[in-house]
């Protein structure tokens, strides 16, 4: 940003004041940032806080003030409110997560003791108003930041305005400029003009029908708003003359509201205002805290040494190692993308990864679709700043013929020995697969790493921005927005080669800084051993698909229509009357107020109807409640499962069949939670209903190809293996040695009766509880699921621990540690962290509680299953079987099989499933086959 006046740093004379709108700043922050930023150790939104504090910390280095005031807006109204009622009534109010931040905000000033001004009853600006006209008495400049253009009535010639239009356009206003935007008037007639064409973001109303450009015609005529009413015969246009007497009152008004105070009862202390008298340690420990570890770097020279010693790692900042990367001085990386569209220089680029033995790489595609997409484009970085650009597939332009560069860069693709890194690598994987590459050599993959680290925003761009403070452009910036979006293949090569090869190198550059991160913790061995060798395996099962048979799902279609149209028709009977079973208002209507009216809840002994901002609430949890209450509960409940099922899956299914290869390919996220479970869209094949009749006729379409089957391969009560292997409950650990039925083994323990006098209802009651415990299920929890009231519930709850001591102690012992390390781990070291398992809030807490108390768990299993589908990948490849692996549905592995390989591939199973990980006791796996997923035995 270049400023060309006396106060442009290094060319003044006179001390400088940074007077910045706190409110404004804070705002804007939150609003521009169009992704979370929360903070680990609790989970917080900080954008708002991470925009200010880049911003403050940018001011000062452009700026070098001598002194520095932020003000802040009070919460509650000022006198212009009281004297104006609607006076930015329109504004809606600022949302929790937004308000929660100002004080972060405040702690990051009084770290660096930046003397915070504001007051009750007036606004930011009118602060800003009185200090600047006190600081021009004390001799000094000047400089205003801000987004609010009524503050450019304050420049003088001692002081100026930066009004920040949006993170990249900023300007700096002095008297000429301030004149050269409004046709010749200065900043005295600011808020004359406000007042004429109204303010829409204060909800100011002005004069309807004039404008600015009629607002600064008439100034310019006759100077001032008072002239205009004194000599108001002057207005030419009648029109325009008669709008003015019609509205004097608003104009007066207007300008009144606008007029910054200048006067207030504050008063500006020069001396406390000078900047620089800070403690770096504070400031440090300040930024620290808020995870801005980035940040220190930046910070500006201070009265204070900085700390000879680094402080102490901290769980959110992984090793002392990444701080002391961190706090080290680090020039602005300079950028060098290149546009590759010769074959000749596509050659002398693979020479030059070949000799960098490592590179990041990414693939510009015309769609989202890994297996549908076509190529557009290949970028490269071998080092942090360098980036190239082979386009592929434009429209338009120079480029290496498609087939021509496929065939040269397959080579270095394939070659093991140079490493590779890819953010979300499994997407540009599949994508080379598709045209006969096979990526091999995978090293690091940024995504993976930045969640494994605990990261909430672990999208490309947002890491770039909160790790390595660089801006990357948007996509839409290219491809557009709406129904004028384009592809990538319509972008110019000119404008696709900066972006494109930016992609690669931030890959790169987060590779460095994370890799950092993970070094000498367990989850770089997770990352190691299990996220990145997991990364081909799901390339394959997303390339290889599975045949769905759309003729059953068209059926299935008018069927659950049919059946539909009569459960409406029984659904209006039970009601009375017809009404759009979709909206839960209506519903909720026709259920509490006609059907189930609270007398009638009361009779039944049911809880009362819940009501939300919108209504009843007629959720399924809710519904679940009333049944047996109406029919037409039932009927709701039925007429929900029909209509998800028929969307989600039997309608939705054929239209995702693809035409290339006639099957449906899944996309697998292998970050879809902090467990480790990773998730499938796209359509979601995991979360199809095994246990109704519809669900089980929906995988019935799910076909193995013609004379071949499919074989699924499922671990037994994993997770219950896994919570005796952590608990090393004796009676648990037993059951399992004998292979005992392990819902049937804890009721005989629990109701104390030989395990052949379970009944159903006992081992139901057991099954509950064993499945309920890893999630920390409670007393109400319990009854909520069974016949049992609170008071059974606990006294169930009270006997099984009694019979499973070692269960107990796993689930305190494992609060107790979280409270202790804020965080919870897997057998393998992936961890979770949880600093809000101390919150002072119990609901909060206890939620945290139960996290950890599942967690090691889930995660385990999680672990388990990676580990067995990579080494059964890397089996059936040594062994050149042409058996597949499909799906991963949580602890199930599907794979289609020839007839001569089926039971090669059952032993191969039975043989590394079971040793993925060794427990206390042993893990077994069930399998199946079957033509088709529903009729698996």
């Amino acid at each position: 940003m270049m400023v060309q006046n006396e106060l442009e740093r290094g060319a003044r004379q006179r001390p400088l004041l940074m007077l910045m709108d706190g409110h404004a700043m804070v705002y804007r922050a939150f609003y521009a940032i169009q992704y979370a930023m929360n903070l680990r150790s609790t989970g917080e939104e900080v954008k708002g806080v991470y925009g200010f504090t880049n911003t403050f910390l940018k001011s000062i280095s452009d700026w070098n003030p001598s002194h520095c005031a932020i003000a802040f807006d009070v919460k509650g109204p000022t006198f212009r409110h009281e004297e104006f009622a609607a006076y930015k009534a329109q504004r809606p109010h600022a949302p929790p997560d937004l308000q929660a931040q100002f004080p972060f905000v405040k702690q990051i000033l009084e770290a660096f003791e930046v003397p915070i001004y504001e007051m009750k009853g007036y606004e930011a600006d009118d602060v800003i108003g009185t200090i600047s006209a006190q600081a021009e008495q004390s001799g000094l400049d000047t400089i205003i930041l801000t987004g609010d253009t009524d503050t450019l009535q304050l420049v003088s010639p001692q002081t100026r305005v930066l009004l920040s239009y949006s993170a990249q356009q900023q300007k700096v206003f002095d008297e000429e400029a301030v004149r050269e935007r409004y046709k010749g008037l200065g900043p005295e007639h600011i808020p004359d003009i406000k007042g004429l064409e109204g303010d829409s973001s204060d909800n100011i109303p002005g004069i309807p029908g004039i404008g600015r450009g009629t607002a600064i015609k008439l100034l310019t005529q006759l100077e001032t708003l008072d002239n205009i009413y004194e000599r108001i015969d002057e207005v030419v246009s009648p029109r325009i003359r008669q709008l003015l007497i019609d509205h004097k009152e608003a104009a007066f008004e207007g300008r009144h509201l606008t007029t910054i105070v200048r006067n207030m009862p504050i008063k500006f202390d020069v001396e406390g205002g000078r900047f620089g008298a800070f403690s770096r340690e504070k400031v440090t420990g300040a930024l620290r805290d808020l995870e801005f570890v980035s940040m220190i770097r930046r910070i500006p020279g201070s009265s204070s040494a900085p700390p000879a010693q680094p402080v102490q790692g901290t769980l959110m900042d992984m090793s002392v190692t990444a701080e002391v990367e961190e706090e080290t001085p680090r020039e602005k990386i300079e950028t060098m993308y290149q546009c590759i569209d010769t074959a000749q220089g596509l050659a002398a680029l693979i020479e030059e990864l070949y000799l960098a033995k490592r590179f990041a790489f990414d693939t510009e595609t015309s769609g989202l679709d890994p297996t549908r997409a076509d190529l557009v484009g290949l970028s490269f970085s071998t080092k942090a700043g360098n980036g190239f650009y082979v386009p592929l597939g434009h429209t338009e332009g120079l480029q290496v013929p498609l087939s021509e560069a496929l065939k040269m860069v397959k080579p270095i693709f394939e070659d093991p020995s140079i490493s590779k890194t890819a953010h979300k690598a499994s997407f540009d994987m599949t994508v080379l697969k598709s045209y006969d590459i096979e990526v091999k050599g995978l090293g690091f993959d940024s995504m993976v790493g930045a969640q494994l680290l605990g990261y909430n925003a672990i999208g490309l761009k947002q890491l770039a921005f909160q790790l390595l403070e660089e801006e990357m452009t948007s996509i839409t910036n290219l491809i557009g927005t709406g129904q004028k979006q384009i592809t990538f293949d319509h972008v110019s090569i000119e404008a696709a080669t900066p972006y494109a090869a930016a992609d690669a190198d931030m890959s790169g550059r987060l590779r460095d800084l994370l890799e950092l991160k993970l070094s000498g913790t367990d989850m770089n061995k997770v990352l190691k051993e299990i996220e990145v060798p997991l990364v081909p395996v799901l390339v394959e099962m997303q390339s290889n698909g599975i045949i769905v048979d759309t003729n059953e799902l068209n059926a299935m279609s008018g069927d659950i229509a049919a059946e539909l149209t009569t459960v409406e028709e029984e659904v209006y009977k039970e009601a009375g009357q017809e009404f759009n079973i979709k909206s839960t208002q209506q519903l909720g209507t026709i259920l509490f107020e006609k059907l189930l009216p609270p007398a009638r809840l009361r009779e039944l002994g049911l809880p009362a109807a819940k009501k939300t901002k919108t209504g009843y609430s007629t959720d399924a949890s809710a519904l679940e409640t009333l049944k047996g209450a109406s029919p037409l509960v039932e009927q709701v409940l039925r007429y929900r499962e029909l209509s998800k099922l028929k969307s989600t899956y039997v309608d939705a299914l054929p239209t995702l069949v693809n035409p290339k290869t006639g099957r449906v390919h899944t996309n697998y996220n292998q970050v879809g939670s902090s467990t480790g479970r990773f998730s499938s869209s796209d359509p979601n094949l995991q979360n199809i209903p095994v246990r109704t009749e519809l669900g089980r006729q929906v995988r019935k379409a799910f076909k193995a190809e013609s004379g071949w089957s499919l074989v699924a391969a499922d671990y037994s009560q994993i997770e219950l293996r896994i919570l005796a292997h952590y608990s090393q409950d004796e009676a648990l650990m037993g059951a399992f040695h004998r292979d005992e039925d392990i819902h049937a083994a804890t009721a005989s323990e629990v109701y104390d009766v030989p395990i052949d006098e379970v009944t159903l209802d006992m081992r139901r009651l057991a099954k509950v509880m064993n499945f309920g415990i890893i999630y920390g299920l409670s007393a109400h929890g319990m009854s909520q699921q069974t016949d049992l009231n609170i008071y059974e519930s606990a006294k169930f709850i009270d006997s099984y621990f009694a019979k499973y001591p070692g269960i107990r102690f796993y689930v305190e012992e494992v609060k107790q540690q979280t409270r202790k390390d804020l965080f919870t781990k897997t057998l393998l070291g992936r961890q979770r962290f949880m600093p809000e398992i101390n919150s002072p809030n119990v609901h909060v807490r206890q939620g945290a509680e139960r996290v950890a108390i599942n967690m090691p768990i889930q995660g385990t299993a999680a672990d388990i299953i990676k580990i067995a589908m990579i080494r059964i990948y890397d089996q059936m490849r040594m062994d050149e079987l042409q058996t597949r692996m499909l799906l991963q549905v949580h602890d199930e592995l599907i794979f289609e099989s020839p007839p001569d390989e089926i039971n090669a591939i059952k032993k191969m199973i039975l043989d590394l499933m079971p040793a993925a990980l060794e427990l206390s006791v042993p893990l077994k796996v069930d399998i199946k086959e079957g033509p088709n997923w529903g009729d698996l035995e």
